[in-house]
């Protein structure tokens, strides 16, 4: 795969680097909506895995081939990432669905805040996996992030867990460390094979995975406006946002990327405010305040 050439100038570096950035804060931005779109639905969690995922392949195939089909890698240089690629997309699987259990079992408040656990493993992870050095600089901001999102999900700082809490916060757990592995793993894979191949390639896998439970228990009688709502998600969220994220995360190094990635339950939260009308307390205004410093710290550091 031929590999582009770097910016020429200082100031022309700085640029690219603040787009590649930009890119992943607008992915998170997207994929902040999840929560609203999911209660709007009213749908089961596998459908809308399934049907978002399969509504994506059209739109990934398109942007593909308008935006590398020139230039596309051979397939002899993608048969040997399929593997990898069929690993990422069981990674996804396996954090979406600890995800979803965690919040059967729990509140949104501890499935989502053990969930972002997942910075911690990679930070731990990366320099083990990708060669990265570890950087300690970045324990602040880290620890800054942790305790801005603990200040939004727990006001009053109430941490006595019931048996029901304790096993979704263990599934919360679980789905942090596969959303590590998959950061992981989609980090390592940008350096190996175009974006398109690598979304259309995880995509394609996770249909197939889930295609023998669909077929099992395939009875489904959605309104019409849901499976509207369902192809604008899976061609938003499932496809448009992945080419974002995976364009600026191959330049960008995975520990910065899982610390940035706390903006996206700030968005999520700020979007619930919204959309139930309800004042921000002090403990949200601190928490946002404090992850959106963390991010900024990152973005600093990163220079030198």
């Amino acid at each position: 795969m031929k590999k582009r050439s770097g910016p020429s100038s200082p100031a022309a570096a700085e640029v690219f680097a603040l787009k590649n950035y930009a890119k992943v804060i607008a992915a998170l931005l997207l994929w902040s909506t999840w929560g609203i779109a999911v209660k709007k639905l009213h749908i089961d969690s596998f459908y809308i895995l399934f049907f978002t995922t399969l509504f994506s392949l059209p739109a990934v195939a398109l942007v593909a081939g308008l935006k590398s089909f020139p230039n596309s890698p051979p397939w002899s240089e993608i048969r040997p990432q399929l593997p990898l690629i069929a690993l990422l997309a069981g990674f996804l699987l396996a954090n979406n669905f600890f995800y979803f259990a965690a919040f059967n079992r729990t509140s949104i408040a501890i499935s989502v805040f053990t969930h972002y656990t997942a910075p911690l493993f990679v930070a731990v992870m990366a320099p083990m996996l990708l060669g990265e050095a570890f950087e300690i600089k970045i324990i602040p901001p880290l620890l800054l992030a942790l305790a801005g999102l603990l200040a939004i999900l727990f006001p009053g700082f109430n941490l006595n867990l019931l048996p029901h809490d304790f096993s979704g916060a263990l599934c919360g757990l679980a789905s942090g460390f596969f959303y590590a592995l998959t950061l992981i793993t989609a980090k390592h894979l940008t350096g190996r094979t175009s974006l398109a191949t690598i979304i259309f390639g995880q995509n394609i896998f996770i249909v197939l995975f889930l295609l023998p439970f669909f077929l099992y228990n395939h009875k489904i009688a959605f309104p019409p406006s849901s499976w509207i709502l369902l192809a604008g998600l899976g061609v938003t969220l499932c496809g448009l946002a992945p080419f974002s994220y995976l364009s600026g995360l191959r330049r960008i190094k995975a520990q910065h990327v899982a610390i940035i990635g706390y903006l996206e339950p700030l968005s999520a939260v700020a979007l619930g405010l919204l959309v139930s009308r309800r004042s921000p307390s002090l403990s949200i205004w601190f928490g946002g305040a404090a992850i959106l410093v963390s991010g900024a710290l990152v973005t600093i550091l990163r220079k030198n």
